[in-house]
């Protein structure tokens, strides 16, 4: 009666329930950050300090720079060496509290440094991060939830569920950046006449897979590009809370995003914007998947832990579904 009488809001913020979907998005964010911060070494000279290639822009009212009061030329690469190692710390799950907020600190840094050499795939990697710091992804699949084991002296126990908010908070991210990204090309005169993916698509610079050029003259094919696209992120924020359509939704999704990344060299756009589909997983999915490699920890959970005191924690235990 008490979860009936609590508004439809506090339920879907704060009502219990499984981590394993910021679970399995901790550890795709960890080595997915790390990979970004790897790549991005080779060129922390030439754009983050004051090489050559180093563009000066004035940084907006309010926007914070971490690095802004450290002098040196070094700093930008010395940070880029911490968020290595955050982000793989993150993604085995060690002190994940701390480490994600190092990472997330990192990023924050490294794009204030020099906003001009980053796009949106970036910005997203960092919102993901964020979500990723204030939840409570730690408790399974991490050395931190081996750490607690080994003080409580048996080797499982069943994960304990918490509050959704965090997770929450980045499906809202997600789904209300999609529909700001079709209000915005509602308003440009190109993806009103079904002409932008074509006139996209024929941008040497960024091309990755050129398309045929005799694809790009059949103007039906432009324009169900065009409009699709506009259709997808408009109808999303609607259509990916129905339980029914959200796997449709989510693998339109991976192919639109893969179909961008095939044609167009945006960098890591979409493989950050397919990671945070995670955040819809169903949990009861997310656990099964966790559940696999848990299982031999778990099988061996009825012996005790020799001198711990502890008696026996049953393997038959799950947590509630």
């Amino acid at each position: 009666m008490n979860r009936l009488r609590r508004p439809s809001w506090q339920r879907f913020l704060f009502e219990p329930r499984s981590v394993g979907p910021m679970v399995l998005l901790r550890v795709g964010w960890g080595a997915v950050t790390a990979l970004w911060a790897l790549s991005l070494l080779p060129d922390v000279d030439p754009f983050l300090t004051t090489g050559a290639l180093r563009y000066e822009r004035p940084t907006p009212d309010g926007a914070w720079n971490p690095l802004a009061g450290i002098g040196g030329s070094g700093a930008p690469l010395a940070t880029c060496a911490v968020l290595v190692v955050a982000a793989a710390a993150t993604m085995v799950g060690y002190r994940t509290r701390l480490t994600s907020a190092v990472a997330v600190l990192c990023l924050l840094a490294l794009q204030r440094t020099n906003p001009t050499v980053f796009n949106s795939g970036d910005l997203a990697l960092r919102l993901v991060g964020v979500a990723v710091a204030l939840s409570p992804c730690g408790l399974r699949w991490s050395l931190d939830a081996a750490r607690a084991r080994r003080r409580l002296g048996c080797r499982w126990r069943p994960p304990p569920w918490r509050a959704p908010w965090a997770l929450r908070l980045l499906q809202l991210q997600l789904a209300l950046g999609y529909l700001l990204s079709a209000v915005a090309k509602l308003r440009g005169e190109t993806w009103h006449d079904g002409t932008a993916v074509g006139r996209a698509l024929r941008i040497e610079d960024l091309q990755r897979f050129v398309v045929p050029g005799w694809v790009l003259d059949q103007d039906a094919v432009v324009h169900l590009l065009t409009w699709g696209t506009v259709a997808f992120e408009a109808s999303f924020v609607v259509l990916v809370w129905s339980r029914r359509l959200r796997p449709w939704v989510l693998g339109a999704g991976v192919l639109f995003h893969l179909g961008i990344d095939l044609t167009l060299d945006i960098g890591w756009f979409s493989i950050v914007m397919v990671l945070g589909y995670l955040a819809f997983l169903p949990p009861e999915r997310a656990d099964r998947i966790l559940d696999r490699v848990e299982r031999p920890v778990r099988a061996g959970a009825r012996e005790p832990v020799a001198g711990s005191g502890h008696g026996l924690v049953e393997a038959a235990i799950q947590p509630p579904q």
